[in-house]
């Protein structure tokens, strides 16, 4: 029995410290909703109420138990099927609210509509919307909306059944090819559908045992927990909590049932709740505090048609420049440019390779964006610096972040003053933020002006240093106030850097320049910070201010920060990627990192997760983490190898060393005051970096050709096991081991003191050490097998898959020298002596090659053939294909010499006994 507390038409408790049974006891306080009958019968005398606890309980749970209002359920009014103007099927329907609806969180809406519309044979779109007053939506510009197919191609080839029941108003849509219901909204005991000016929520049913991936940003494992999920999506600057949002908000999951694979995708920028409840049956229900249901949903049927109908939608990722791919170095704490001579000299003098030097704050003066520290990184010198980079094939990047110093006589904020491009208050003032510099404005990228202004700022701070790329942090936004800065609550800096004066302070908060002449309208009536329904912010639901912009800051359009606060870093990543493409980057393909980010974020730069910290437990996490961004359609990203926070170990970073050189973005960082952590540090370090970069840069033309794929096709770089194997239950709970593309797999050592990784999980087929091309498995088991692998502290298992073919290079110290060596191709022969695999290059660089690209597609028939396919050949480097390596027939095929030469007309060839039919444009020379 359990106190009530009517207040909010919620209660709230604490529990005990209990442990169920099965169930692993948790370090930290979890937060989870019931749901229960608000009925006058279910409380006694004494007014108590009993509920039935049946998830997972940890200690200190704070519990919140919604109350359900069996008379907020809406009917259908008049559904009309009509056709579109682009000759696409689609249904609308009015909804009318039944009674005087529930009220939790604010007045019911009486009228609704919803609109359904049949895009493609394998996307469906559900809208439901206010149609007597416009609500905010993500505009069209900032988040895409697709093209649709024709109706024939629909109506022939449609993948999916959409039906709804009237009342009450549900819906559901069925796979066509086994009847399967995969959405389903008529859930018992739960409301259909509540709408309310501050609160929309939505249930829909779910199989026991549910296997969910996706919804982010967040660090845990990578399967959703079938016994309770409570996933907020807000965007936050926190380091790397587990099991609390952070950086970005990603609202798209992906479920497999018995093998098939289908996609959600809400687009919607407010902040929500989605939580994964156990029961009869078990239930997924979103929880938004504004905006409309805008609902996409992908009928696969396989995990990677999945994420390729996605990213169709909402953008395919950007190709990087081929640089990208190499060795990325940086450290909180270079204070000079004397420090980065240094650090590139001990990288060559042990020859480890090294790409790309970096940049934290510390080149800038005062912590004040497109500044050059006048002292410690003078402009003349780091320009010499980058110059003689770039003489080695070496690249260099810098760190920019959005809050411009308020600061009168610093270009940045003068010019963002005179331009009037800054994100109001409620006053209509220039908001006020405080980060490293102070105390800070920030740039109103719903602003016309801002484009140019970032490009004007940009253009004069790096006139004459030719700088490769950006790394925009800070960006969800992140303030250290709670809301506005005002004179009593901000805070003091962690780190003793300096800020502003009282009276500085004094002046900028009593006379902010800088207004809006038509404050927007407030669309809301409660507070925006606090709203009515508290969504699990911090994993204490704390006010969506926190460490943030006030909610009701406007934006140019008039939009609030409450609706497009998950848009910053977002709107910041495609701000920065349309200047650089226009401005600077001369026609080649820009190169930005972001922490923040949204649906679609892929398109414009990649991602690193976050300030973690030096732990095995961070190592581990890893690589769900960056899992998880390859659903979410961003395949560039990495997490800071060695950990960012506190000291790492010689063994920890030997380790991280292996597993992130298979990271697809790999950078080496860490903070300041932290103990150095380069390489070369220690001589065990050194000589492991040395080995796996130069399997890394051998694996860089099947790297490029996965990205050319993800950015073409939509394909995923790296990959959970379930990927390739939907139909595997083993497979599905695998997020310790990862396959690049389909024919790698990598089976990491996460523990220390280990040698060995303990129960890997091998996947049906035929396995080959990739170290000495014996085969290490052949498994005829269906379900694959576990098995220990030893792995001693100078080797990460890896494994080469039967049936695919690894174009290769040999490696060198840059890319740039690696991509002049000949190609080669590792064959690796499946059961039926047979294999696949593609080649694609062009110069690395070009935005817009022009056609001047070959991609070519090989495949080995009975052992005996091979054939390459060239879909296109428009590039030609000189480069030969003078090897071949075949696995699993005992023998090695090797042409020398001259080999096999790019863009010659030939038939067919003989290498060691072996006949290769060559395709249109092949030749073997010697």
């Amino acid at each position: 029995h359990l106190p009530v507390d009517s207040s909010n038409n919620s209660i709230y408790f604490h529990i005990h410290p209990v442990v169920f049974q099965g169930f692993q006891q948790q370090k930290r306080a979890s937060h989870f909703s019931f749901v229960i009958p608000k009925y006058p019968q279910s409380l006694d005398g004494s007014d108590k109420l009993q509920v039935s606890v049946w998830m997972s309980l940890y200690p200190e749970i704070e519990v919140s138990l919604n109350v359900i209002c069996n008379k907020d359920f809406i009917r259908v009014n008049a559904p009309s099927l009509k056709i579109g103007n682009h000759n696409q099927t689609y249904i609308s329907g009015d909804l009318e609210l039944r009674e005087e609806g529930c009220g939790n969180y604010g007045p019911d809406l009486e009228r609704l509509k919803f609109f359904v519309e049949h895009q493609t044979a394998n996307r469906l779109h559900l809208k439901i919307f206010d149609p007597t007053k416009s609500r905010y939506e993500i505009p069209e510009d900032i988040v895409p909306i697709s093209s649709i197919e024709p109706v024939q191609t629909i109506q022939s080839d449609s993948l999916y059944q959409f039906s709804y029941k009237t009342d009450p108003f549900t819906f559901s849509v069925v796979r066509t090819s086994n009847q399967e219901q995969i959405i389903n909204t008529d859930v018992s005991g739960v409301d259909s559908l509540v709408f309310e000016d501050q609160y929309l929520e939505i249930t829909f049913e779910l199989p026991d045992d549910p296997n969910i991936f996706g919804l982010g940003e967040v660090v845990r494992p990578l399967r959703r927990d079938p016994r309770g999920t409570f996933q907020t999506l807000w965007n936050r600057d926190a380091a790397t909590p587990t099991d609390e949002n952070v950086y970005g908000d990603q609202p798209f999951y992906m479920e497999i049932r018995n093998g098939t694979a289908h996609g959600v995708f809400l687009r919607n920028s407010n902040g929500m709740d989605v939580t994964i409840i156990p029961g009869n049956p078990p239930k997924l229900t979103w929880k938004v505090i504004g905006g409309v249901f805008d609902f996409y949903f992908f009928l696969g049927p396989t995990p990677a048609d999945v994420i390729a109908q996605y990213t169709e939608l909402v953008g395919r990722p950007a190709l990087p420049p081929y640089w990208a791919l190499g060795y990325h170095q940086c450290r909180w704490g270079y204070h000079n440019v004397s420090t980065l001579y240094n650090v590139v000299s001990e990288f060559r003098n042990h020859k480890i390779p090294l790409e790309t030097i970096w940049n934290d704050l510390d080149y800038m003066e005062g912590f004040k964006d497109f500044t050059w520290n006048s002292i410690n990184y003078p402009r003349e010198e780091i320009a010499k610096f980058v110059n003689i980079l770039h003489e080695n094939d070496q690249h260099y990047v810098v760190i920019v972040d959005p809050g411009i110093k308020i600061e009168h006589g610093y270009w940045a904020y003068d010019e963002g003053v005179k331009r009037d491009i800054f994100i109001k208050n409620a006053r209509g003032e220039n908001i006020v933020g405080q980060v490293w510099p102070g105390l800070t404005n920030f740039p109103d990228w719903f602003n016309k002006d801002t484009e140019k202004y970032w490009g004007d700022a940009i253009e004069k701070w790096l006139y004459n240093v030719d700088v490769d790329g950006l790394w925009i942090d800070m960006n969800e936004p992140a303030s250290w106030c709670r809301g506005e800065c005002t004179d009593v609550n901000i805070v003091e800096q962690i780190l003793p850097y300096g800020q502003a004066n009282d009276q500085e302070i004094n002046n900028i908060l009593n006379n902010g320049p800088g207004s809006i002449t038509s404050p927007a309208t407030i669309m809301y009536n409660s507070n925006l910070n606090d709203p009515p329904y508290r969504i699990d912010n911090g994993g204490a639901r704390l006010p969506l201010d926190s460490l943030t912009l006030s909610m009701d800051a406007r934006h140019a359009n008039g939009f609030l920060e409450y609706d497009v606060h998950n848009l910053y870093g977002h709107m910041e990543a495609m701000t920065t990627w349309k200047v650089w493409t226009k401005r600077f980057g001369k026609g080649k393909r820009p190169f930005i990192i972001t922490r923040s980010t949204f649906a679609g974020t892929g398109k414009y730069a990649g991602h690193w997760t976050g300030d973690n910290s030096a732990g095995w437990d961070d190592l581990y996490l890893s690589i769900p983490g960056i899992l998880n961004f390859q659903i979410f359609g961003i395949p560039l990203v990495g997490a800071d190898i060695c950990g960012f926070n506190g000291r790492t170990t010689e063994e920890l970073c030997l380790r991280w060393i292996q597993l992130g050189s298979f990271y697809p973005f790999m950078r080496n960082h860490n903070a300041l005051l932290e103990s150095s952590q380069e390489p070369y540090i220690w001589p065990s370090v050194a000589a492991t970096s040395r080995r796996y970069l130069r399997i890394r840069y051998s694996l860089l033309p099947y790297y490029y050709t996965l990205f050319y794929e993800s950015h073409t096709y939509g394909s995923m770089v790296l990959r959970p096991l379930f990927v390739e194997y939907p139909h595997i239950k083993s497979a599905l709970v695998v997020d310790k081991q990862f396959m690049l593309g389909g024919g790698i797999l990598v089976s990491p050592v996460l523990l220390p003191q280990k040698f060995e990784v303990k129960d890997a999980y091998v996947p049906p087929g035929i396995w080959y050490n990739f170290y000495s091309h014996n085969i290490s498995f052949e498994v005829h088991d269906n379900s694959g097998i576990y098995s220990d692998i030893k792995a001693p502290l100078n080797e990460m298992p890896i494994h080469l898959r039967g049936g695919h073919i690894i174009p290769m290079q040999r490696p060198r110290m840059t890319t740039a020298q690696s991509r002049k060596t000949n190609y080669y191709l590792t064959i690796s022969l499946d059961e039926n002596k047979s294999a696949k695999g593609t080649l694609y290059f062009d110069d690395g660089e070009s935005l817009d090659v022009k056609g001047k690209y070959t991609y070519i597609s090989y495949t080995v028939y009975n052992q005996s053939t091979l054939v390459a396919d060239v879909n296109w050949c428009g590039y030609d480097d000189g480069i030969i294909l003078d090897k071949i390596i075949i696995l699993g027939i005992n023998r090695v095929a090797s042409a020398k010499d001259d080999g096999i030469v790019l863009k010659r007309k030939v038939s067919r060839a003989t290498l060691n006994g072996i006949e290769f039919e060559m395709k249109e444009v092949m030749a073997v020379y010697g």
